[in-house]
């Protein structure tokens, strides 16, 4: 699925902000200030109901036993727009789930929704948040976005942990998370040096002749490079700053290379449409056997959402077939 689809000052200054009257004074309200794409924000220091307005943002939140009372459905039919990968993590909650089956690759935040929860606190990660989004989010409840180092849906999962982090107060936590996957990749990299300097692209098919090709920012590529593979430079610069960008038919050329990674499980059918092209069969990458298809949908939905949870769930399932295409 299509999301158009080091940390900058993320550190904390715990401050007290207290709401008084001339009659009584009330409780002081303890937060931490926590910097991101589109701002400063001061967050509760213990936030009780927190939304995910980001299309992942749930599983970075559960990473750390934190229950979301509302979440963004992105795609899969998952109760509680909640993927295998995490459900433990949910457990027996049961959270608001908004746009349900609506995703279109368009930011549509559910202002009313997200309003009647009355939450906290607002995560809007791995979605763009325009300014005006950002406004009307933050009269709601105090809203973190993305980090300012990155574009929107270009943030890496470790940048991603370690804000949450931040705006919990739990860095420690954090930086155990993304220890103990980056440990994961790490060893799997050492295990299989037929992948370092492979070249590599991921793309999906699209409309009827056309392509996506995913961006070196993607966390889809990201899973790769960090394996060792390599994205040419031809595909970072069409890229720019989207997630992906399209081409022809004509245009399948530039995929010729090492690897290939099809990412075909969200349509069944999908991996028979695209080896059907006369196009794509005269690649040496395709006659050679280098191309893999990600047809099973969990699996494919582990390496689209490329979070903490769900990246070891890929890891797994992909290595073995990426060590396969590696070695020919």
């Amino acid at each position: 699925m299509r999301a158009v689809a080091g940390i900058a000052a993320f550190g904390l200054v715990l401050g007290v902000g207290a709401c008084a009257s001339d009659a009584e004074e009330k409780p002081a309200t303890e937060t931490r200030s926590v910097v991101h794409k589109l701002g400063t924000t001061e967050v509760p220091v213990d936030p009780e109901r927190i939304v995910t307005v980001g299309y992942s943002d749930q599983d970075t939140l559960l990473a750390f036993a934190e229950v979301p009372v509302g979440v963004t459905d992105w795609y899969g039919d998952y109760p509680y727009a909640t993927w295998p990968w995490a459900q433990d993590a949910l457990g027996d909650a049961q959270p608001e789930v908004f746009n349900r089956g609506q995703f279109t690759g368009q930011a549509n935040i559910a202002y009313e929704q997200i309003a009647a929860l009355q939450p906290d606190l607002i995560m809007a990660q791995y979605i763009d948040v325009s300014s005006d989004a950002y406004s009307r989010l933050s009269e709601i409840a105090p809203t973190v976005t993305g980090s300012p180092d990155y574009p929107d849906f270009g943030m890496p999962w470790q940048e991603s942990v370690r804000l949450v982090g931040d705006t919990l107060g739990q860095s420690d936590k954090a930086a155990e998370l993304v220890s103990d996957v980056d440990a994961e990749l790490t060893a799997q990299r050492q295990a299989h040096p037929e992948f370092e300097g492979k070249t590599v692209a991921v793309a999906e098919a699209g409309e009827p002749g056309s392509f996506w090709v995913r961006s070196p920012n993607d966390q889809r590529s990201r899973l790769l490079t960090s394996l060792g593979f390599v994205i040419p430079q031809q595909i970072a610069d069409l890229a720019g700053d989207q997630d992906a960008f399209q081409i022809s038919t004509e245009q399948l050329g530039m995929l010729d290379l090492d690897v290939l990674v099809w990412n075909t499980g969200s349509s069944v059918g999908t991996s028979d449409q695209v080896k059907a092209v006369p196009t794509y069969q005269a690649l040496n990458v395709a006659r050679d056997g280098r191309a893999i298809f990600v047809d099973d949908p969990i699996v494919s939905g582990a390496l689209t959402w490329g979070t903490v949870l769900s990246l070891p769930f890929a890891i797994d399932a992909l290595v073995p077939q990426l060590a396969e295409a590696a070695s020919k």
